[in-house]
């Protein structure tokens, strides 16, 4: 019964033994093809991460992105999905081997170019964007492996490939852990390098169920190595699962505002010190997205509050990061009543 289910999946898939040989090609450089391959790569992983440290640094989306298409780094970690699925633990722990020595030269060639070019006061908006991952995130990584795997077994849809590159960007929250560690913010690098393990966990899942039902495992392996790859595919979805729990945590980003009653409302309060009436800072609300952080300052006063400007750069300094000061002045008045027996 088993050998005629495993018969009727092959005959009903659409992927032929012939095609899924030319992904397996494609995935697995190995014997002879394995030197040019890594020479590629290396050159590639290279060329990426100097243009996403440089983008980084500029704070420029543009150079980012086009680090994001060059990135060659999403092959390995779709290497490992299909290695689960098709229970090559062999292929499997090269592919693994190759994101990791990738992922710690991105680190150290990011930390290298940082030296002479990452000294900043205010730590750019597109770097800080990378320090602060969310479960959406993780979603996003999901999304992007479903769809890099489908185009890798559907080479009809390959140019749909660096939209998947581009979706869960790889590189550039590793460069941000190299820079990060290069000006010595520890707490940009754990939100960078979460981020980084979300994606890699994320693709990895939605990869290997992807392959699984677009055709890539045969009927046959499908259902006599069932066992086999539950087991593969329930490590990865312990890490995804693992993943969970920071992510939420984390809210809306791993660097969150201070609390209330913090050295920001100090600052708002010693500013409002120097209104030339006196002023009532009636409430400060600090609220952190995509890396700026938004301070809303209600103050009451009757006379000429001090610059705005002045506020937003104290603010700046105190958090070491991008900061928009919004400033509404409510009127105060003063009334008096005698009332005589």
């Amino acid at each position: 019964m088993l050998t005629r289910l495993g018969k009727t999946l092959d005959i009903k898939s659409p992927v032929t033994d012939a095609r899924r040989q030319r992904v397996i090609h494609s995935m697995y450089h190995e014997g002879a093809r394995f030197r040019p391959w890594i020479w590629r790569f290396a050159t590639l992983m290279g060329l990426s991460v100097a243009l996403a440290s440089l983008g980084l640094l500029a704070d420029s989306p543009a150079v980012i992105i086009g680090a994001m298409v060059v990135a060659p780094l999403m092959g390995p970690v779709l290497g490992v999905s299909a290695a689960v699925v098709r229970g090559w633990p062999k292929r499997g722990v090269l592919q693994a081997l190759a994101v990791l020595c990738a992922a710690g030269g991105a680190v150290a060639l990011a930390g290298v170019i940082a030296i002479p070019l990452g000294t900043f006061e205010i730590p750019p908006g597109e770097l800080l964007a990378r320090t602060e991952p969310n479960i959406r995130d993780l979603g996003v990584a999901m999304l992007a492996g479903t769809v890099g795997a489908y185009t890798l077994v559907r080479r009809e849809a390959a140019e749909a490939m660096a939209g998947a590159a581009i979706a869960v960007a790889l590189v550039p929250p590793l460069a941000t852990i190299g820079i990060s560690l290069q000006v010595g913010r520890f707490d940009m690098a754990l939100g960078a390098t979460l981020l980084v393990l979300a994606n890699v966990s994320g693709v990895m899942l939605a990869g290997a169920i992807t392959f699984m039902f677009v055709g890539f495992v045969p009927g046959m392996s499908l259902v006599f190595g069932f066992g086999q790859i539950l087991r593969g595919v329930r490590w990865v979805a312990l890490a995804v699962v693992l993943m969970v729990v920071p992510l939420q945590w984390a809210g809306p980003g791993i660097l969150s505002p201070p609390p209330e009653g913090s050295d920001i409302e100090v600052i708002v309060e010693e500013w409002s010190e120097r209104a030339t009436e006196p002023a009532e800072v009636i409430g400060v609300e600090v609220v952190v997205d995509e890396g700026v952080a938004n301070v809303d300052v209600v103050v009451a006063s009757s006379g000429q509050l001090p610059s705005v400007a002045a506020l937003a750069d104290s603010i700046a300094d105190e958090l070491g990061r991008e900061v928009v000061v919004e400033l509404q002045q409510v009127a105060s008045s003063t009334q008096r009543a005698e009332v005589g027996g």
